[in-house]
């Protein structure tokens, strides 16, 4: 029998009796135990069935959505035979290879990675009429979704309707609908506003961007203005709203391309050697690389996909891209809030119509007509990776899905950011290596040693606010987190407590007898220490500066107005001193970036790469300054990120890799079970550690605090810690994702009070 996760010769076995085939078919349906199925291809369908195909196949009565990944031999069996086929919906065969091997790697249904690939917006419950009965209250050809269909006849009498092919089930795009434009009238806006019209002028110059045209709804997201601040442009005669047939997002590019000569050498090199490339770039070059690249690959006759971590980077990198690159290319962006116009965007891109396609990770399973190039921005980015209960995309990060894209389809990736991950910079990642853009500008670096005190926010710290509030700059203060400090670390010498398997900062949990250390890798506990293990000293704590009292402790101290910035909350926009999270504070440009805690930044991010890269990012942030506080000064890592010496840091960072056993040197899957104790440990012994292949490691179960690290375990005779982890290891990715796969199904099959999550590789190991 085929495989039928290597994408089986397209071209059914020849037989005696050539019209009849049996292929093997992934049924869309939310399951995480169902097998891939085989029909038969009857007669009328013979011709038109292929590895990719979508069609529709009888399960317990009813037709289901699925795709046909590969075929069989006839044999002597009773098969069901296919309904029918949604040819418009059908998946190049490369791409049904490439959601197979993913599918394989990362422990997850082959049908979960398919849906993902298929166009979004499908009407999956739409029927149609063929042979309606007699008093039915429908006519032939009519289409209506199951659940009116369900009303009239009752679940029987649909499922009957199904098996006599009186309806069938009909997948199909929703149809085109009208949407609302802004038009500019002629003679512009900007004589029509009043000076203090502020959101009325940014939507005018958001409009003027779009070339005088842009629908209202992604207009007024991406100025952020409301309907009210439209119709007051209306009023004033300004725009007018007219409705349009809603077509795909694409412009033109309006670009010379003269500003990417510099960059040309390396795109060049990259799509004529083809392969896996890693180039760092500091980030304020990135979008006119990947406008060299888009132009390499058009110039060779090829469309570029490019994937960024987030929309507000998609958009950001569309609008320079169209500046940019040379005039009469085409670019589009593709993210989940382009609504309808993604669905119209996926069939562009299909059609060869869009050069360059610029999306979130969802865009990396779009099939692209005569894909030439992929590059994947900012890549260490955890925003590349959809979380395992997202509808968004894959659970496995773009660097890893696209690299299995380039190898299936040959096509050359290039890998974009000022610090590459080390599992991708590594030798072992088979990615090759551009020669390293230096950045611009690199602001001048001040380390406050905060050894011995006990004062948060030192007075050379205020002094240098004060210096540039002074010179009528702005200052940019990064707090890692809003919440209680997990880091423990020696306020004497700055040793921070790490688990001794990991290498891992231990995080810091209450508990009925002083408290706990535990490893957020392995789940390694130990009681709280009392002394520090490097010089003895008693002044043990935990570290980390929340976001509120910074900024109280700052507006009191230089008496001005201090904005905090976080996902959920900005006070004071425009005041000249801003503290923030990472993710917020690091995207603005500041005379003065500060951070008052380098070590929880460092040592309390997840990982000590992603501090590295945090600490990078705040460097590259600043105009002027940066000022660093840390009880490590000399810690070889932090030096290196505030120098910019990323070949110091993975020069250092990758044997210690390679000897723990993490990608590319080794490779594991966390699992986290969720139930009751018993069920969790009973599961783990006697059905899950037994049948495991030798050479898979497991270590747990480790109980999980329900809302992260920083939430107390609960414990005693009448509480149960309910999350659970294991953790699988072995040398090889699919070995591990095989037995990952294995506890899944097993987990599912024996153990219905329980539920299992499942994440192979996870980024912050």
């Amino acid at each position: 029998m085929p495989n039928p996760t290597t994408g089986s010769s397209q071209q059914p076995p020849r037989t005696r009796r050539s019209a009849v085939r049996v292929v093997r078919v992934a049924l869309l349906i939310r399951s995480h135990t169902l097998p891939l199925l085989s029909y038969r291809v009857p007669n009328r369908l013979a011709g038109g069935v292929r590895v990719g195909t979508t069609v529709v196949a009888p399960l317990s009565g009813y037709g289901r959505l699925g795709v046909v990944v590969g075929f069989e031999r006839e044999g002597d069996r009773e098969l069901k035979e296919l309904r029918t086929v949604a040819s418009d919906l059908n998946l190049p065969a490369t791409l049904v290879r490439l959601c197979a091997r993913v599918a394989a790697a990362s422990a997850l249904p082959l049908q979960t990675v398919l849906r993902a690939a298929l166009p979004p917006g499908i009407s999956a419950a739409a029927c149609e009429v063929i042979r309606p009965a007699p008093g039915w209250p429908w006519k032939r050809g009519e289409v209506l979704g199951r659940a009116e269909l369900r009303r009239t006849l009752g679940a029987a009498g649909l499922k009957t309707a199904e098996e006599e092919m009186r309806v069938i089930l009909t997948p199909r795009r929703a149809p085109p609908r009208t949407v609302e434009w802004a038009v500019l009238e002629e003679g512009g806006i900007g004589s029509r506003l009043p000076r203090r019209a502020h959101r009325q002028r940014a939507l005018a110059e958001t409009l003027e961007r779009h070339g005088g045209a842009c629908p209202t709804a992604y207009l007024l997201d991406e100025a952020g203005a409301g309907r009210a601040s439209l119709r007051q442009l209306v009023l004033r005669g300004a725009i007018r709203l007219e409705g349009r047939p809603e077509t795909a997002p694409v412009s033109y590019t309006r670009g010379s391309g003269a500003d990417l000569a510099s960059y040309r050498d390396g795109a060049g090199r990259a799509l004529e050697r083809g392969g896996a490339w890693v180039w760092r770039t500091p980030t304020p070059q990135g979008s006119a690389v990947v406008a060299a690249i888009a132009r390499a690959a058009a110039a060779r006759g090829g469309g570029t996909l490019v994937l960024a971590p987030e929309v507000e980077a998609v958009e950001r990198l569309v609008g320079e891209l169209r500046r940019l690159l040379p005039a009469g290319l085409t670019v589009a962006p593709y993210h989940a809030k382009l609504g309808r116009g993604r669905d119209l965007l996926y069939e562009a891109a299909r059609r060869g119509e869009v050069d360059v396609l610029v999306g979130t990770r969802a865009a990396a399973l779009v099939p692209v007509g005569s894909l030439g190039a992929i590059c994947v921005t900012d890549e260490p980015n955890e925003a590349h990776r959809a979380d395992p209960e997202s509808h968004e995309g894959v659970p496995v990060h773009a660097r890893d899905l696209v690299m299995e894209r380039g190898r299936i389809e040959d096509v050359p990736l290039v890998f974009l950011s000022p610090t590459p991950s080390l599992k991708l910079y590594a030798p072992e990642s088979g990615a090759s290596r551009l020669p390293p853009r230096k950045p611009d500008f690199w602001p001048a670096i001040r380390l406050v040693d905060q050894r011995g005190t006990g004062a948060a926010l030192s007075s050379t710290l205020l002094d240098a606010c004060r210096e540039t509030l002074r010179e009528e700059g702005c200052v940019g203060v990064v707090a890692n987190r809003l919440g209680l400090a997990t880091l423990v670390s020696c306020r004497r010498c700055g040793r921070v407590l790490s688990c001794p398997t990991c290498d891992r900062p231990f995080a810091l949990h209450d508990g009925p007898e002083g408290g706990s250390l535990a490893c957020g890798t392995c789940g390694r506990r130990e009681r709280a220490a009392r002394e520090c293990p490097a010089c003895g000293s008693d002044r043990l704590g935990a570290a980390g500066l929340a976001a509120g009292g910074v900024r109280s402790t700052l507006a009191g101290a230089l008496d001005v107005e201090v904005d905090l910035l976080t996902a959920r909350e900005r006070d004071a926009a425009g005041a000249p001193v801003v503290v923030g999270t990472t993710g917020l504070v690091l995207k603005k440009r500041c005379d003065l970036v500060v951070v008052p805690d380098a070590d929880a930044l460092l040592f309390g991010s997840g990982t000590v790469e992603r501090g590295f890269g945090l600490l990078y990012g705040a460097a590259e942030a600043s105009r002027s300054r940066l000022l660093a506080q840390t009880r490590s000064p000399e810690h070889p890592v932090l030096r290196a990120a505030l120098a910019g010496d990323y070949e110091a840091f993975a020069a250092a960072e990758l044997p210690r890799r390679r000897a723990l056993g993490y990608p590319p040197h080794g490779h594991l899957a966390k699992i986290t079970l969720t139930g009751p104790e018993r069920a969790v440990r009973r599961a783990v012994e006697s059905g899950l550690r037994p049948a495991l292949e030798p050479g898979i490691e497991l270590t747990g179960p480790s109980p999980v605090p329900a809302n992260g690290a920083n939430v107390k375990a609960k414990t005693g005779a009448n509480a149960e810690t309910t999350s659970w982890r294991l953790l699988l290891r072995a040398r090889g990715r699919e070995s591990v994702a095989a037995a990952a796969a294995l506890v899944a199904r097993r987990v599912a099959e024996r153990c219905g009070g329980l539920r299992v999550r499942v994440e192979v590789d996870p980024e912050e190991v």
